[in-house]
This record gives C-alpha cells, sequence and structure tokens, in this order.
C-alpha cells in the first residue's frame, strides 16, 4: 500500500524531484553526470557526504500491478545533515560511511518496509566541494575537489610542493579537530594508496616547512609528481641542460631512492657516473661514488649533500666558417652536413675539406671517419687556405668596397 501511494504521489509531480529524490527513465542520457576519474572508486574506501547521488533500482521492476508506472530508476541525493531519504519509505545517515556501507543501509532499509521487493543501490554522481590548501605550495588558496580525489591531484592543483616545502609532514586537518600526518614519498616511490588518501568536505591541507635538505644538480629531471626545482643562474650550470634543485631530506635515504624521488635522471645521464658532495669539518668537501645502478654501493645521504648527475647534453656545436656558429639540438643519425647546414652552410671562406670532429672524450675525427654525430659532438669548419696573392688582394677588394661606400655616402 506505502508503494503504490509512493508511485501514484510521484505520478502526480507533488514536489519530490525539489527534495533530492526523483524517479527518470533508464534509457535517458542524463541519467549519470560523467565525472573525469583518476581511478575507478573504491566502494570500501570511498567515503559518501552531503552532494552524493545514489542510483536505487528496484530489481526485478516494479510489480505487475503498478506496471501502469512503467520501468523508473530512483535517484537520492545525500542531504546537507547526511541522510539519503526514500519519501513515506525511510531517511537514513549515510554521510560519513564508505559507498558499501551507505548502498547496503538503503538497500536493507528499503528491504524492511516491502520484504517481497529487493532493491540495489550505488553511486550515481559525485559530490563537489572545495578545500583549503595553505604552506608551502606553489600556490595556495581553494581548491576544487570532489570525492573521489586523493591528495596529490590536490597539491598539484595547488602548483606542487615548494623546495622549501616537507614531502614528509604533509597535515590534512579534518572538521572533527584531528589532524591526519602523511608521508607522500610512500606514494610516489612505493605506490602505496594509504599515503595518498581521499579528501572530504571540511577537510584542510597543510604543507609545512622542512627541517633539512639535499641538494641535486645536473642531469636529472626534478620533476616528479610534487618536486620544484629552483632557477639556474649562469655561474651555477656545470653544462648546457643542467638544473639544480633543493629538496627535502629523508633520514635514512639513499642516493638512487633521492634520484627516483625527485623525477629520475635525463636520457644523457651518465648515471655509473653520479657522485655525491659532502662538506667535511675542517676537511673541504669530499667526493663520495654513487652509481644508480649498482645496489652495491648505493650510499645513504646526509643533510646539506650535493647529489651529482653527469651527463652529454643532446646538443651539437658547430664553430668555425659558418653564417651561425652556434649550439644546436641533437637528432639521432644525422652526418655533420646536417649540422652545418643547421648553422647556416658554408661561408664564403669555407674549407669544405679538413673539417674536424671532436668527441666528448676529446678524441678528433674527420668527417670521413663518422657518418653519424653524437651528442655533445663538436665540429668545427676551417678557413681556406689562400695562396699568396690571394690575401692582399681579399685586403685591397675591402679597402675599394669601402671607398666606394664613402664615395657613393658623399
Amino acid at each position: 500500500m506505502i508503494l503504490l501511494i509512493l508511485l501514484t504521489l510521484i505520478g502526480e509531480d507533488t514536489g519530490f524531484f525539489s527534495d533530492g529524490i526523483e524517479f527518470m527513465d533508464a534509457g535517458n542520457d542524463y541519467m549519470f553526470q560523467s565525472q573525469p576519474l583518476h581511478e575507478d572508486i573504491n566502494s570500501f574506501e570511498y567515503i559518501v557526504g552531503p552532494g552524493d547521488i545514489f542510483w536505487f533500482l528496484i530489481q526485478g521492476g516494479i510489480p505487475s500491478e503498478y506496471s501502469g508506472f512503467g520501468s523508473s530508476l530512483l535517484r537520492i541525493c545525500v542531504t546537507p545533515d547526511g541522510y539519503a531519504i526514500i519519501p513515506s519509505v525511510g531517511a537514513w545517515k549515510v554521510s560519513g560511511m564508505t559507498l558499501c556501507e551507505a548502498s547496503a543501509v538503503i538497500e536493507n532499509g528499503f528491504a524492511s518496509r516491502f520484504p517481497g521487493l529487493r532493491g540495489m543501490a550505488g553511486l550515481a554522481s559525485l559530490r563537489t566541494f572545495r578545500l583549503p590548501v595553505t604552506g608551502q605550495v606553489g600556490s595556495p588558496g581553494i581548491q576544487g575537489a570532489t570525492g573521489a580525489h586523493r591528495l596529490v591531484y590536490l597539491l598539484n592543483n595547488a602548483g606542487g610542493i615548494t623546495p622549501a616545502g616537507s614531502w614528509t609532514s604533509i597535515q590534512i586537518i579534518h572538521s572533527n579537530g584531528d589532524t591526519t600526518k602523511v608521508n607522500i614519498t610512500d606514494y610516489l616511490i612505493h605506490g602505496d594508496m594509504l599515503a595518498n588518501p581521499y579528501l572530504n568536505s571540511g577537510d584542510r591541507v597543510h604543507v609545512p616547512e622542512a627541517e633539512e635538505f639535499v641538494w641535486v644538480e645536473g642531469a636529472v629531471r626534478l620533476s616528479g609528481s610534487l618536486s620544484s626545482s629552483l632557477e639556474c643562474g649562469s655561474e651555477q650550470i656545470t653544462w648546457r641542460g643542467s638544473v639544480r634543485g633543493m629538496i627535502e631530506y629523508i633520514p635514512g635515504e639513499t642516493a638512487h631512492d633521492f634520484i627516483l624521488r625527485v623525477g629520475g635522471t635525463k636520457s644523457w645521464a651518465f648515471r655509473d657516473s653520479c657522485y655525491i658532495l659532502r662538506s667535511i669539518d675542517d676537511s673541504g668537501e669530499v667526493r663520495i661514488s654513487a652509481p644508480l645502478d649498482n645496489p652495491d654501493i648505493d650510499p645513504e645521504l646526509l643533510p646539506g649533500d650535493i647529489v651529482v648527475c653527469p651527463g652529454v647534453p643532446p646538443v651539437v656545436s658547430v664553430t668555425g666558417c659558418v653564417y651561425s656558429p652556434g649550439i644546436y639540438p641533437y637528432t639521432a643519425g644525422m652526418d655533420a652536413y646536417f649540422y652545418i647546414f643547421q648553422a647556416g652552410g658554408f661561408d664564403n671562406v669555407a674549407s669544405e675539406s679538413g673539417i674536424r670532429i671532436i668527441l666528448t672524450g676529446g678524441e678528433e675525427k674527420t668527417i670521413d671517419e663518422i657518418s653519424a654525430i653524437p651528442p655533445g659532438a663538436a665540429i668545427t669548419v676551417p678557413r681556406k687556405i689562400l695562396v699568396g696573392w690571394q690575401d692582399p688582394l681579399l685586403i685591397f677588394t675591402s679597402i675599394a668596397s669601402i671607398v666606394i661606400a664613402w664615395k657613393s655616402l658623399n
């Protein structure tokens, strides 16, 4: 009888739509709202809150005595005070429950009123809310999120952690006053999802300042999910393409794990030649070998260490008698003529014979000895050898050109 009254009221459009509940044709495209998600929602982890919308389906359809109402799908919006309501049937407090728990509460509540019917509930649309992100992030302020967004999403939207920020002591301050301390590196390096928790309305994220730091420079990416590099001045750049950054020191972290945390090395890095520069009191500085792919040699870092990853930049330099000497991007498999023409080609006094190619190790090759120029090489185009009478002729021609130009002006 209650179900009949409910369906009759809905059929008369009595205003239940505005109370957070409606029946909709399951064939309509607008039945569910589509939102971009990083991952499938885990019903055992997702926390339900005000604004979430549930779908509710009576399994087997509506009994034949009510067939005049057709096949319908119920949508239930969780109210601001956290209740899921089916008018004339019941109201259940679901805010703060996991999705699995809340769905079971709604299904069991319906079944207790209608023993002969069985319903199924699920999440149709995610709530949205805004959270403050404060402290050592690139753009502190209010950030938008849904109940399916995790901590890394919010930090990235806030500009990432600054060089002075802590990775290991991020605070999530909840609406009840409790604070959760998060070490985000456990997620970034080891994939631990507990270190990248879901966020809820009323939470506040704060990134405190780190206490100790490690420096890194060279052929590193410095572009992990949360790392921020420092711009290099010309006096800091060891070679073209190198970067320099400052990252929080984590006790017990090795050189390999540190490089992994900051984003890894660039493709042109000499991974087996990485090293640590460490200041020793009254003894200057020591250099400690730290090859990244040798697990037997992986020293632990100390505060203030500088981790250096050398490498050959992916460029080729062209000097000598070309129109535009300079440094040009490396292209795999190309010969010396390719880079010479990148530099504008041979100028008027260039000699096409005797071109020298100096490799990164200092070895010198001729153009006939190497078909593909490697990265970091330097190409030098020599000047033509002039016979005795050509040099005076060149001087005379230059003087004559100047005289003619002067006369034309006067």
